[in-house]
């Protein structure tokens, strides 16, 4: 019968009433388009229910993956292997309840995680796992396929070998939690969906704005959600669209070494790693400790970085570093817990860290060689009391140990290490740096770290001078000390007594020219008048003879040492040097630059400007005596042409980088010949024999500067570079 508008209308809401009785299901689908969002009854009956199941007991059980592809699962109390299986999982397996997840192949496997006997299997298709959570018998678990729009999910209940319920979304799924009699299911980044346990119906859903919504979990005795970007207390005030609206924590914006994420992002395409992947090596790991009015507190504040061989307790509220342990081989798995952390390494051996001062509590070597080992979350029996019998640890010792670990894998945190040794106030520290600093063994990366940040420290000064006490000797067999970095440092921290130690070194042979430059100006910060002798000694003897680069540079910056430490009394050797026609350009230029200074602070038109140099009051010379004007020395004339010499003088510069290009030749070649074209100084062609040399050379040699010509024309020059 059709209802039509000419009936009465009591026959009208009748027939309404029968199509309802009839067809009407009540509410929407779980998951369904037109489910309502943050209805607030229903939201708060969700999570009074999810709060009245969050106090649960896991079972104190690990699970691992061999390193001869077994899966096994590991008594953490009783610490000892339980029992191995042939397995071969896709990705790391997952501790849900009495039940170990795993995916072999396009099927799920449940295990029970005492025996390692199978629970129960289905087949996943073409989905993967995204992530599993249980309570006692029930397991529900989230599985994937797609991204974006065209992402297809699947979340199960599983009740010992019998699956109570499944619903299929077109949406990507996040990581589902199981508290009490509710299914947590976060799906499509934005949403939380709280589904019956046992019926399999939606009961509420939120959705949120301010955030990302990818986990669902449970610890401590509470709910909380989020992502890799930060969590928050399940609660009614997430009724307001913003995770951040109620209790809730953000990790720190700070890059760490490996960038791990504070959770996996579990709308990836594939959020879970093979067991074998370096995922298991390089992690943060943490655990909720409590929710105050505002914030989340983590147990013992710690975050945990877990990269290879190192694990580093790092402070929740800015990443700042507490302590630093460093493992004899790879930790493949970690955990954080109530007291401490848990980590398992490849050779089996399963070992517990004390929160306080990364101390082991106690190891058992007794596992199989492994890839992962998965561990459980809250197990407050299976690590120790806080012990004041442990040793407290020397933060120092802990990072110049890691600073000096030879594994390359390693160098993110190493760097850290140096980094953070350079932050210390302890003396000590400025020791560490310098051994590093000098120590050609280590990786190039570590040890230009420790030179720069050695520059820069203000304490440690005894460190500084007994390294300096120390020349090259082939007798002694001892090396030189890393004197530029060494004199940078006496300067930073006003170490007069460095003043003889460096003038040593620079009349040293041995003493390798890359560190003179910085030695020259560290002695001319210094002040003392007991370098004036030893710096005019250097200019004179190499001013017309910059043997490499570092001497072209150290001649550079002789002369304005010089006027801070003289002031007028160095006019004589500047103007000698300034008027040599066999003077290095470098040496010339400088020495002019500086009596050009001299000049001004005498007439007292502005100070001097040789890089420190006190002005003298206009009139008068630097002793109180009048000044007598002198005519400025005459400006060198520009060469007619250019030459070999002055192409030589050019290039000093890139003298090492140019022998590197011969040396390091494939075929071997000892020397390149190049034939260039320069005019009105610019490089207009540049040539070289053997060709397989041209693209090294070439760039070398345009980054330099050529001086303009007196005769304004065009020279070709032929210059050869020799292997040395």
């Amino acid at each position: 019968m059709l209802m039509t508008r000419h009936a009465p209308k009591a026959l009208q809401s009748a027939l309404l009433l029968l199509l309802c009785l009839v067809g009407c299901s009540g509410a929407p689908a779980a998951f369904a388009t037109r489910y309502p969002d943050n209805v607030e009854p229903d939201f708060a009956a969700v999570v009074n229910r999810a709060q009245a199941g969050a106090q649960r007991s896991t079972p104190p059980i690990a699970a691992g993956v061999t390193a001869a592809g077994h899966l096994y699962g590991y008594d953490l109390a009783a610490k000892r292997v339980l029992w191995e299986t042939p397995a071969k999982p896709r990705f790391s397996p997952l501790l849900a309840g009495n039940s170990v997840v795993i995916q072999e192949g396009g099927r799920v496997v449940g295990l029970d995680v005492k025996t390692g006997s199978q629970r129960f299997q289905f087949d996943a298709g073409d989905m993967h796992l995204v992530g599993a959570d249980g309570v006692g018998e029930r397991t529900v678990i989230a599985l994937t396929s797609g991204q974006g729009t065209y992402a297809r999910s699947q979340v199960v209940l599983m009740e010992g070998t019998q699956r109570l319920w499944n619903h299929t979304l077109a949406h990507p799924v996040g990581v589902p939690a199981l508290t009490g009699d509710v299914v947590l299911v976060p799906w499509s980044n934005q949403y939380l969906s709280g589904i019956d346990a046992t019926s399999g119906d939606e009961l509420s859903r939120l959705r949120v704005r301010g955030g990302v919504i990818s986990h669902a979990f449970v610890s401590a005795g509470h709910v909380y959600v989020g992502s890799q970007h930060g969590i928050a207390l399940l609660s009614h005030q997430l009724l307001s669209g913003d995770l951040s609206s109620g209790v809730h924590y953000v990790p720190p914006e700070r890059e760490l070494p490996g960038q791990p994420a504070f959770l996996y992002d579990a709308y990836a395409s594939k959020p879970l790693p093979p067991p074998e992947s370096a995922h298991s090596r390089v992690q943060l790991t943490w655990e909720t400790g409590g929710a105050g009015n505002k914030a989340i507190t983590l147990t013992s504040n710690n975050v945990y970085l877990i990269f290879y061989r190192f694990v580093l307790a790092l402070d929740q509220r800015d990443y700042t570093l507490r302590w630093a342990h460093t493992h004899d081989v790879d930790v493949i798995g970690g955990r954080a817990q109530h007291d401490g952390i848990v980590l398992a390494d490849a050779k089996g051996a399963v070992t517990y860290l004390g929160a306080e001062t990364g101390a082991p509590l106690w190891r058992e070597q007794n596992a199989p060689l492994s890839v992962d080992l998965e561990f459980p979350a809250n197990q407050n029996a299976i690590g120790a009391a806080r012990n004041p019998s442990v040793a407290t640890l020397n933060l120092r010792e802990q990072l110049a140990t890691a600073a000096r670990d030879p594994d390359a894998r390693l160098v993110p945190v190493r760097l850290l290490a140096v980094q953070l040794l350079s932050e210390m106030p302890d003396a000590a520290a400025t020791g560490d740096l310098v051994a590093l600093c000098e120590d050609d063994r280590t990786t190039v990366a570590v040890r230009k770290a420790a030179c720069k940040l050695l520059r820069g420290r203000t304490i440690g000064g005894e460190h500084v001078l007994r390294a300096l006490q120390r020349h090259a000797s082939f007798l002694a067999n001892t090396s030189a000390p890393p004197v530029g970095a060494l004199a940078k440092a006496a300067s930073a921290q006003k170490e007069m007594r460095a003043t003889g130690l460096l003038i040593a070194h620079l009349k040293d042979p041995n003493t390798p020219s890359e560190g003179l430059p910085e030695l020259v100006q560290a002695l001319g910060e210094l002040g003392e008048a007991d370098a004036v002798e030893p710096l005019r000694a250097f200019l004179r003897l190499y001013h017309a003879d910059p043997i490499d680069e570092h001497i072209a540079k150290t001649l550079a910056l002789i002369p304005a040492a010089l006027v801070k430490l003289q002031g007028p009394a160095s006019k004589e050797l500047l103007t000698s040097v300034a008027n040599d026609g066999l003077s290095a350009d470098t040496a010339r230029d400088a020495a002019q630059k500086a009596l050009t200074s001299l000049e001004a602070a005498a007439a007292g038109t502005q100070p001097a400007t040789a890089e420190g140099a006190q002005p003298t009051a206009a009139g008068a010379t630097a002793d109180g005596g009048e000044a007598t004007k002198e005519p400025a020395a005459e400006q060198p004339k520009p060469p007619a042409h250019i030459t070999v010499d002055i192409i030589k003088q050019v290039l000093l510069p890139v003298h090492d980088p140019l022998q590197a290009c011969i040396k390091n030749a494939q075929p071997e070649a000892f020397q390149a010949r190049v034939v260039l074209v320069v005019e009105d100084g610019q490089v207009l062609m540049v040539s070289v024999v053997p060709e397989h040399l041209q693209n090294c050379i070439e760039p070398l040699v345009r980054s330099q500067t050529f001086p303009l010509t007196h005769l304004s024309q065009r020279d070709r020059v032929t210059y050869t570079i020799k292997r040395f």
